[in-house]
Formats: C-alpha cells, sequence, structure tokens
C-alpha cells in the first residue's frame, strides 16, 4: 500500500526541507549543454524556472542495460525496470508516452530534475468535479504538483482525502473515488522525486527478500560495511545518469546488476521471464492485433455477404481468394493472440488469469478459438467474421482504463492449482456463449430482410439456427463444469462447496437461462429461429452480469476479479434499449412478412 504522503498538511518548512534532500549529486543536463543549479532550498517560492531536461537522453544501448536491471515494487513483485517505468509513467500521466518521452528517461528524469518536474503539468486530472475542487478549466488534462500547495505549502487536498479516507468504500461517492485516485498519482510522483520507488537493491540476509530504494536501505544497513558498496553503485549510476556518458551508464548498470545478483539472486527475474516481459512491454501485442481482427471481420464478413448475393449462400474452400486471404489473416492474428498470452504466462510465472485484464484477454483468446472452430465445421465465412469481431471487442474492452493491465502478485486464496482449472474453464464458457449471442444477432437481423422469394436468407437462417445449438451447448456445458469445479475449490478454500455468493448464484441463474434456450428446441411452441435467437441474444445479458455486475456493483468473495467501482454508464442503458427495438423490429418483420407462397417462415 503506497503511503499517503500528503494527506496532511504540509508547511513551507517542510516542504523546502523535502526539496532540498533530492538528488543534489544528480544534476540535470540542461537543453543548452549546462548544468542545473543544485536543489534549491527556497523552492515552493518564487523562483528562477530550472531549464528543460534533455528529452530521451539514454542511448538505444544505455536503455537496454538499464531496463533490464530487477527492481521490486510495492507489492512484493519482482519486474524489470522497462516495466516499473513504464507502468509508473501510466499511473500518473495516463499515457504510454507523455509528449514522446520514452517511459524510462521520463521515470528517470524525475529524479535527476525534481525541481523542473514540480512546476510541470503531469498529474493527469479527468474527472469534471475534480477538476471544480481544484479550481482548474475544464479543458485542462493534467496539473503540477506545485499548484496543488496553497501559498502557505499546505496540500490543497488535505481535507478531502481525510474525509474520503474515513468514509466506508461502499458509501464513497464518485467524487472521493476519483479524489483517492488522484492522490495516490500525487504520491507517485513525489516518491519518484525522491528516488523512494526505485526498489533497486536487495537487502542482503533478509529472510523476506526485500529489495529497497537507497533512502531506505541507508537506514535498514545502519553500521553495515556493506552498506557502502550501494552507496558507490547509487552513486555511480545516478553520476553518470546525471553526465550522460553512454559507456559509464552501462557500466554502472553491470555493478548495480553484480549486487542483484550477489544479494538477491533468489529472487530476482529470471532470464526467460525477464525476455518474455520485456518483449510484451516493447510489442504490445495485445494492442497491435486488434486491427488485424478488424480487418479480418470486415474480409470474412464481405465474404459471407457476397455468397448470399451472389453464390446462393454456398459454402466456401479455401480457394476462394476472399475468403482465404480473410481467414489466414484471422489464424494468423489468432496464433500471435496465443503467443502473446503464453508470453505472459512466462513473464508473470503463473497462469495469467487472477484479474479482470487477464480474464479478459483469456476470454477473447477462447471467443477467437471458437469461431475457428465452428467455421471448420460450417465454412460460410459468418462464424468466423463473428469471431473476428468479438474478439477484438473484448480485447479493446480489456485495454481500457478501467482495467490494469500491471502483473501483480496472486491473492492468496488464488495461489491454487484451482486457478488453472476452475477459471480456465468458467471462462472459457464466456467466449463461446459470447459467439452465440453474436450468431443470435446476426438471425435477427437477418429477419429484417424476410421477403417473399428470399429463399437465401431463409436458408441462411436455418443454417445459423442449427449451428448455434452447438455453440450454445459448447458453452453451458463449460459454465457447468466450471461451477461445479469451483465448488470443490470453494471447500478447500472457505470450507464450504456453495454459499450463495453474489457470483455463485448468478453463475446458477446463467446455467438455467442456457438450459433453458439449449431446450427450446425440444418445445414446439418456441423452436423456431427467431424465439431461439431472441432468447439467446438476451441471455447474455445473465453472462454479462454474472462476469461485471458481479464484480463492480455487488459485494462477494470474488470481489479480487474486480477493477475500480463504477457506476452504470449511459451507453448501457441505450444499448439495452437498442437491443430490445431491435427484437421488436425483427419480430414485426418475422410476424408479418412471408418468404413466399403464403407460407410463414
Amino acid at each position: 500500500m503506497i503511503r499517503r504522503r500528503f494527506a496532511r498538511p504540509l508547511g513551507a518548512l517542510l516542504l523546502a526541507l523535502l526539496l532540498s534532500q533530492w538528488p543534489a549529486s544528480a544534476p540535470v543536463r540542461a537543453q543548452s549543454g549546462g548544468e542545473a543549479p543544485a536543489a534549491d532550498p527556497h523552492a515552493g517560492h518564487v523562483h528562477t524556472p530550472p531549464p528543460p531536461p534533455v528529452k530521451n537522453f539514454l542511448s538505444p544501448a544505455a536503455r537496454d542495460a538499464l531496463r533490464r536491471l530487477t527492481v521490486q515494487d510495492f507489492q512484493g513483485r519482482m519486474k524489470p525496470l522497462d516495466t516499473l517505468s513504464r507502468e509508473m509513467v501510466m499511473k500518473i500521466t495516463k499515457r504510454s508516452h507523455f509528449e514522446d518521452w520514452e517511459p524510462l528517461d521520463l521515470y528517470l528524469s524525475w529524479m535527476l530534475a525534481p525541481r523542473y518536474w514540480f512546476d510541470k503539468p503531469v498529474i493527469n486530472v479527468r474527472y469534471p468535479g475534480l477538476k471544480d475542487r481544484l479550481g482548474v478549466d475544464a479543458a485542462t488534462r493534467a496539473v503540477s504538483a506545485a499548484s496543488l500547495l496553497d501559498a502557505s505549502g499546505q496540500y490543497l487536498l488535505t481535507s478531502d482525502v481525510e474525509e474520503a479516507l474515513r468514509t466506508a468504500d461502499r458509501e464513497r461517492s464518485k467524487l472521493q473515488r476519483q479524489l483517492l485516485t488522484f492522490d495516490e498519482r500525487v504520491n507517485l510522483l513525489f516518491m519518484n522525486f525522491q528516488q523512494s520507488t526505485l526498489r533497486l537493491y536487495p537487502v542482503p540476509e533478509d529472510e523476506k527478500h526485500t529489495w529497497l530504494a537507497m533512502d531506505r536501505l541507508s537506514q535498514q544497513l545502519r553500521g553495515d560495511p556493506r552498506l557502502a558498496e550501494f552507496q558507490r553503485a547509487n552513486q555511480a549510476l545516478f553520476g553518470a545518469l546525471a553526465a550522460g556518458d553512454d559507456g559509464e551508464i552501462r557500466a554502472a548498470a553491470a555493478i548495480v546488476r553484480g549486487l542483484q545478483d550477489k544479494y538477491g539472486a533468489a529472487v530476482e527475474v529470471k532470464d526467460q521471464a525477464l525476455v518474455a516481459e520485456l518483449l510484451l512491454n516493447a510489442q504490445q501485442p495485445f494492442l497491435r492485433v486488434i486491427p488485424f481482427y478488424l480487418l479480418a471481420w470486415a474480409l470474412l464478413l464481405a465474404a459471407y455477404v457476397h455468397s448470399l448475393a451472389r453464390r446462393g449462400g454456398a459454402g466456401y474452400s479455401l480457394r476462394q481468394p476472399l475468403y482465404l486471404l480473410g481467414s489466414l489473416l484471422y489464424w494468423l492474428t489468432l496464433l500471435v493472440h496465443l503467443g502473446a498470452f503464453i508470453l505472459r504466462w512466462v513473464a508473470s510465472g503463473r497462469a495469467p488469469l487472477s484479474n479482470g485484464y487477464e480474464s479478459l484477454i483469456w476470454i477473447s483468446l477462447m471467443v477467437g478459438v471458437a469461431g475457428l472452430l465452428f467455421e471448420l465445421k460450417d465454412r460460410h465465412a459468418l462464424i468466423a467474421s463473428l469471431g473476428a469481431l468479438l474478439t477484438g471487442v473484448v480485447l479493446a474492452v480489456a485495454l481500457l482504463s478501467t482495467f490494469d493491465p500491471a502483473i501483480g502478485p496472486l491473492v492468496p486464496v488464488l495461489a491454487s492449482y484451482w486457478l488453472n482449472i476452475h477459471v480456465t474453464v468458467i471462462t472459457s464458457s464466456y467466449g463461446f456463449l459470447g459467439l452465440s449471442a453474436l450468431m443470435a444477432l446476426s438471425v435477427l437481423i437477418l429477419y429484417l430482410f424476410k421477403a417473399p422469394g428470399r429463399r437465401t436468407v431463409q436458408e441462411a437462417i436455418g443454417q445459423i439456427h442449427h449451428l448455434h445449438w452447438y455453440v450454445v451447448v459448447s458453452g453451458l456445458g463449460l459454465l457447468s463444469i466450471g461451477t461445479l469445479l469451483g465448488g470443490v475449490w470453494a471447500n478447500e478454500s472457505w470450507r464450504r462447496y456453495w454459499g450463495w455468493d453474489a457470483k455463485e448464484t448468478w453463475s446458477l441463474v446463467t446455467i438455467l437461462v442456457y438450459a433453458a434456450v439449449s431446450h427450446m428446441r425440444f418445445i414446439p411452441a418456441v423452436k423456431g429461429p427467431w424465439p431461439v435467437a431472441a432468447a439467446s441474444f438476451l441471455g447474455i445479458s445473465s453472462v454479462i452480469m454474472t462476469y461485471f455486475g458481479v464484480n463492480y456493483f455487488l459485494a462477494g468473495l470474488h470481489s479480487y476479479a474486480a477493477g475500480d467501482p463504477v457506476k452504470i454508464p449511459n451507453w448501457v442503458y441505450l444499448a439495452v434499449a437498442i437491443a430490445f427495438a431491435l427484437i421488436a423490429l425483427s419480430w414485426l418483420a418475422d410476424r408479418r412478412r412471408q418468404w413466399g407462397r403464403g407460407t410463414p417462415a
């Protein structure tokens, strides 16, 4: 848990003391080539602005040497410095590259030039209510640390933060939640100014394998002769960074790495995991595959429409160019997606299924797999196009700011082999059921084109209706098995198989919903394509409630899977209205129109 350093009044004297402790031994190189002045004890008052630091001052070789160093975050996870710098930049600025800075260069520049960055608007602020509280314009996207202190040097949000902390979590307003998130950004920036987040150095012979930043390590090893070698390494590192000497930076990085090997080899990031995580950081594969999925969707959808319009709805072989191009793009993108998932598994040292971001990545992968499997059976291009579309959409949702992509330590209850079994199976079902919902949507849309003589459309509806049942049954089977396995895991964790927890209850509701959908084909009154499609399309709401709703709106034992609590956004109501409007229009089309010869579908 990050210390809320500024959740209390700060006098001007305390602020001056804080600023005077910033690393004067690491002067910043100005754009003009001169040296910046030493730390100003009168910071916070009117003073000559320091010169701006050199942007992206690290050479590629020096950056590569530094990003491979191991650090320990505040949760105890060992990670490359490259990952820590990216996370810090994203958390504070909410951008992956702030003003074209490389994340590692910006992160180190905060430590090298704190006086410059103290006055620079880098702390992201988005929520209108928070902007009003800070007294900034509605168009403002970021504020400086200096702007958060009044004339006496007191933190402007002290009373608001203290009140928010006293308020029970479930009773906090949206403004209070946004305030605490913003306050964390402020804390992180000041901790970066002081090098407190740069936990590069392992504490020798520590049973808990603790790594510390230089300031804390100096206190921990006071009187220990081994402290001197850490101090020499830290001075060499920041001296080289200040001088901007490429060779010295790489040499200093090697010295630090030597200390990590000597005192922290037991928990140091291993080479295989290091390479995997650096590759994920550099390539951002989950983001990059989205356009290719959408392109595959467009190509395959075009192939499906062409089949309906020109080929009588006939299936495809791989000899057809458009179908071949769309299919190859889909398969290759899915392969890259799978490779990225494996890389995250290697980097984290566990199955990446422990939080909302990771589970969405897995669900998106399973949607892609489901689309591939049923397209191989069908060969009409529609199933693959729907799989590509939904995979891209789920990946895009995973990349929203609501979900934290950082690899974190497992919640204790998740440190079980059941994570790989229960969560894998039950979240896989969401992928299949999501695909079935899009198939149902396709049927409803095709009903809008119902008219005499359109036998091709009628046959297409029947073909989707037939395949839809197999997709639903696959998802229902996985969901049922996953829920039963969850009961076994619950017995190991909480000594009971079933407790009517919100997640358990809604999983049962979803099973019952899709059990009803799958059995509609045996009931003459509702076995037709339209009733089944309408029920399946509405049924996906139970999956959404089970996955998102329970995590974000209800309290339960499965809250570890949640991101930031949120209110239901207005667009959800709009989407529900559109869904019911589509169902109503398709129903009217089915009731009022005929396929031909006076025989209704």
